[in-house]
């Protein structure tokens, strides 16, 4: 199953782990139930009650399960991570002057 996480909601039953494979950068929110969410690369597992939140920061694979029955939503935070590295490259860009022959002032 493909799941949009940059803005949908999903509804998890117990035992059937849901797969989130890039989930880097996304808020799980737990709006029912209580759920279990593991990421590889995070320290610890995370437990989300109704309200309570959690932003993915690990790059490896998460699974995400409900303690019985539960619900989630999914809101992805922020921009891409490289558009502060092109912006900055455009800052560059901008601020570059081409070299002028020896004699001649730069403009």
């Amino acid at each position: 199953m493909d799941l949009d996480l940059y803005k949908s909601e999903l509804c998890l039953t117990d035992n059937a782990p849901i797969r989130l494979l890039s989930a880097r950068g996304v808020r799980i929110t737990c709006t029912a139930g209580l759920v279990w969410l593991t990421v590889e690369g995070e320290a610890g597992d995370i437990f989300l009650a109704p309200g309570q939140s959690h932003l993915v920061r690990g790059r490896g694979l998460g699974l995400l399960e409900a303690i019985g029955s539960g619900r989630v939503r999914f809101d992805k935070t922020g921009r891409p991570i490289w558009v502060p590295l092109f912006d900055g490259v455009l800052r560059l860009w901008h601020g570059w002057r081409p070299c002028s022959p020896p004699g001649v002032p730069v403009a």
